[in-house]
């Protein structure tokens, strides 16, 4: 990675960003490649492939999660606030809508049985209304 003295905050601020975009992205890929490759490209009988696949996957993932931590470090003390407790209310979100969902699985309540792509997808759906929704409140401040 690029050197990063002598940058503006906004410039730093941006070659984080997309850093952290470029880690994703590798992410997310090998993650499709993970999951389809076996599917659509070698052979759910060749586990060799499959395990590299996974362990690119997990490599790019710890790279993004890298990616993400220096990101966040970047911020000025109010952005880093804003995600801190944006990724508070993600998790206890996903963990009290996640095991409340479990218990009524377990119990017969309902039979419907989700993947974990729908917990995923509620996480994502929360981090990103919580940042959304505490930007709006600090810009209407800003405006008082």
């Amino acid at each position: 990675m690029k050197q990063q003295t002598g940058l503006t905050f906004k410039q730093r601020n941006k070659l984080n960003t997309v850093y952290l975009a470029k880690w994703t992205l590798a992410w997310v890929l090998t993650l499709a490649l993970a999951s389809f490759g076996p599917l659509l490209l070698w052979g759910e009988q060749n586990t060799l492939l499959s395990i590299v696949a996974i362990m690119v996957n997990v490599f790019a993932g710890i790279m993004m999660i890298m990616a993400n931590k220096r990101h966040l470090a970047g911020l000025d003390e109010l952005q880093q606030r804003l995600h801190l407790n944006a990724m508070a209310i993600t998790l206890g979100g996903s963990l009290v809508f996640g095991l409340a969902y479990s218990v009524l699985q377990t119990s017969g309540v309902i039979s419907f049985r989700q993947g974990i792509s729908h917990l995923v997808m509620f996480m994502g759906i929360t981090y990103l209304v919580s940042v959304v929704v505490m930007n709006k409140q600090l810009g209407a401040e800003d405006e008082e």
